[in-house]
């Protein structure tokens, strides 16, 4: 029986949390950046990020309000919106090229990440497909098949942008839905098997990948060159310590770290904040993939569950990702820290996440 309930608190109070240690973030590490184009203040990234948040917000509440099962109706649109947005980045005057990147799309006055968008789009559709199919999910030639044929063609679109790091999550969280779908793990594993050395050979018969990971292995080998990154990393936590030198107070963001208002803040933070500020933003992660698996439990169907566990999935594993690289556990991926990252597609679709969740978690049995 179905029961109306107010949504989750919880989840939305961690949200604002760490959207807001976010934003605090971005005004101390994209400070040195700030002084680059026409504006020249060290607030610009800062006040950009509250705009998106804004936004961000009424659109979280939006998303929770509508019922998530007419997700099951669009399904198949979803899917296709996907990959025609995939591909229409790379048409000029509708795609934006920054330095060889085919990522964005310009919408009027801003733009925004199709491989972003996807990652949700995907998660969307999987579920609600599995649903319709669930009585041939365990047959390998009309189950699986189709959806590795899907999965395969978007990984093929984002590695091309290039966007490796996304490619990699979009494919890992959705074997996570199909495998909580009913597909079998061993048709999963044939895949990823067959899967090893395709990604072997864009990994490192691509240059700056392969330097990626030697630096990764081995940083000391060439401290000022591919090692330059790792080694920064490291010591934005080793002298940062366990409190941290204070708000503002960092100085690997003053240009010793790539992008770091984006892929490397939670370094940032580290030196800022030390051991003590990042463990707490490690358990406000951890406190919010509780809330999501609670959903997950409690919601109302399978469609429901499925799709708070790919949700939560992509949020849990997108943000350990980012923390692995930021500590040095992972090679350089660039992929964003969900809600604390600068980036207005980012933001948007971890609040459109969280909107979904809410709206799930109204609906119980």
């Amino acid at each position: 029986m179905k029961e109306k309930s107010r949504f989750d608190y919880p989840l939305l109070i961690i949200t604002i949390l760490l959207v807001s240690v976010g934003i605090l973030a971005i005004f101390s590490a994209g400070a040195p950046f700030g002084y680059i184009g026409r504006e020249q203040t060290p607030y610009k990234w800062g006040i950009n990020q509250i705009k998106w948040f804004l936004f961000g917000l009424l659109l979280l509440f939006l998303l929770s309000k509508i019922d998530y099962h007419f997700y099951q109706k669009i399904d198949r649109l979803i899917i296709f919106s996907v990959l025609l947005s995939l591909v229409l980045v790379f048409f000029p005057k509708v795609g934006r090229e920054i330095r060889g990147v085919h990522r964005w799309i310009t919408l009027g006055f801003f733009q925004v990440q199709p491989s972003e968008f996807a990652k949700i789009g995907v998660v969307l559709y999987l579920s609600a497909s599995l649903i319709r199919k669930r009585e041939k999910i365990s047959s390998f030639i009309e189950g699986f098949l189709p959806y590795f044929i899907i999965l395969s063609l978007i990984f093929f679109l984002v590695t091309i942008e290039p966007d490796l790091g996304s490619a990699l999550i979009i494919v890992g969280v959705g074997f996570i839905v199909l495998y909580a779908g009913g597909v079998k793990l061993r048709h999963i594993l044939y895949v990823i098997l067959l899967g090893i050395f395709p990604l072997y050979f864009s990994i490192f018969e691509v240059g700056y990948r392969r330097n990626r990971i030697i630096g990764f292995l081995n940083p000391e080998s060439d401290p000022q060159g591919i090692g330059f990154q790792p080694l920064h990393l490291k010591m934005s936590f080793g002298v940062g310590g366990i409190f941290g030198l204070g708000p503002g107070q960092g100085k690997q963001k003053l240009f010793y770290l790539p992008t770091p208002h984006t892929d490397s803040i939670f370094a940032v933070i580290g030196e800022e904040f030390g051991f003590i500020g990042t463990s707490i933003i490690v358990f406000m992660f951890f406190m919010l993939t509780l809330r999501g698996l609670i959903i997950a439990k409690r919601a109302r169907d399978d469609f429901g569950r499925l799709l708070a566990v790919g949700l939560t999935c992509l949020i849990g594993c997108q943000a350990l990702i980012n923390m692995g690289v930021a500590t040095v556990i992972l090679p350089t991926t660039g992929s964003a820290l969900p809600f604390i990252s600068y980036g207005g597609s980012s933001l948007l679709t971890s609040l459109s996440v969280i909107g979904i969740l809410l709206n799930v978690s109204k609906q119980k049995m």
